[in-house]
């Protein structure tokens, strides 16, 4: 397989998760700005008076739970996930996420819903708790991780480039805290569902809105990056596609015998003298339209960026 193709399959994936993340967290600002939340009671009501679909809503309430577990400061917890990033070409790369939970719901005086922990992912909204140093520092701490080959990876890159940024991400919450949820409430539990991601905060809506605001110059970075590696991904995989189909031709006609030569006319562009576009001139069509896209990228989240800061 031509390395054009594998590098412009391998640019489209990072640009595709990378997006993904942005539209994730996107979308749950949406979700918090747009949708009331209800009582855990109204909501059960709701459903069963519309018994041919589960709807997607916003509840309020306590959190409850029959078992709890403790942090490091004996804060009665149900749900805690860490995790462990470290700098990667100018951005911050996950490299392990441990997740504890256990089962809770948001509940009222009088009814309770659970909440599907499983779908719980970038619809969290709290305020994290984070630490941030060198990995050398993190290497240093001998922490546990949740992948063995995890601690292996700190090592080595402690042992290769100590000063490279470290990152520690904690996000919890308790039994103590009040919660608004939205999702799709199934069978008495809140779940993922209808293209839309399983949203819990622990804040007021007023402060998650602001939490998820302050991200946002992140998310359009993130976005303007993505962007970018989906096009010149595009691109290279195209043009790498393309390569490929046409080299077994160009080897056929460069084998065929010829029982007598006979004078063939001047083939190539007109405008270079009769000279061929091989490879290399593919590769430069490539980045001819690869150059321009990126650029604009860079103007735009410049002048975004710009705006932004004189609001």
């Amino acid at each position: 397989m031509s390395p054009i193709v594998i590098v412009g399959a391998a640019l489209v994936v990072l640009g595709f998760f990378l997006s993904r993340r942005t539209d994730v967290r996107t979308r749950t600002g949406q979700l918090l700005a747009g949708l009331s939340p209800i009582s855990p009671t109204e909501a059960l009501r709701l459903a069963a008076l519309r018994s041919d679909a589960a709807p997607y809503l916003a509840i309020k309430g306590s959190i409850d739970a029959p078992e709890i577990f403790e942090d490091e400061n004996h804060r009665p917890l149900v749900y805690r996930r860490e995790r462990v990033s470290v700098t990667d070409e100018g951005g911050w790369r996950v490299i392990d996420v441990a997740v504890r939970s256990l089962p809770f719901v948001v509940s009222d005086p009088s009814s309770a819903i659970r909440i599907s922990t499983a779908d719980l992912a970038d619809g969290l909204v709290v305020v994290e708790r984070r630490w941030e140093g060198s990995i050398a520092e993190l290497h240093a701490a001998s922490r546990e991780y949740q992948r063995p080959e995890t601690a292996a990876l700190v090592a080595a890159l402690a042992a290769s480039d100590p000063t490279r940024g470290a990152r520690v991400g904690l996000e919890q919450i308790s039994s103590l805290d009040r919660a608004t949820a939205a999702g799709q409430l199934v069978d008495g539990e809140l779940r993922a569902g209808a293209g839309r991601p399983l949203v819990v905060t622990t804040l007021e809506r007023g402060e998650a809105l602001r939490l998820l605001g302050s991200e946002r110059r992140g998310r359009l970075a993130s976005s303007t990056v993505a962007l970018a590696l989906l096009t010149l991904g595009t691109l290279l995989l195209l043009g790498g596609i393309a390569l490929t189909l046409a080299t077994p031709a160009l080897g056929a006609d460069a084998v065929s015998p010829s029982p007598t030569p006979t004078p063939t006319p001047e083939s190539g562009d007109a405008r270079n003298g009769g000279v061929g576009v091989g490879p290399g001139g593919l590769l430069g069509l490539v980045v001819m339209f690869a150059l321009p896209l990126l650029f604009a990228a860079v103007v735009v989240l410049v002048t975004r960026l710009a705006t932004r800061q004189r609001r």
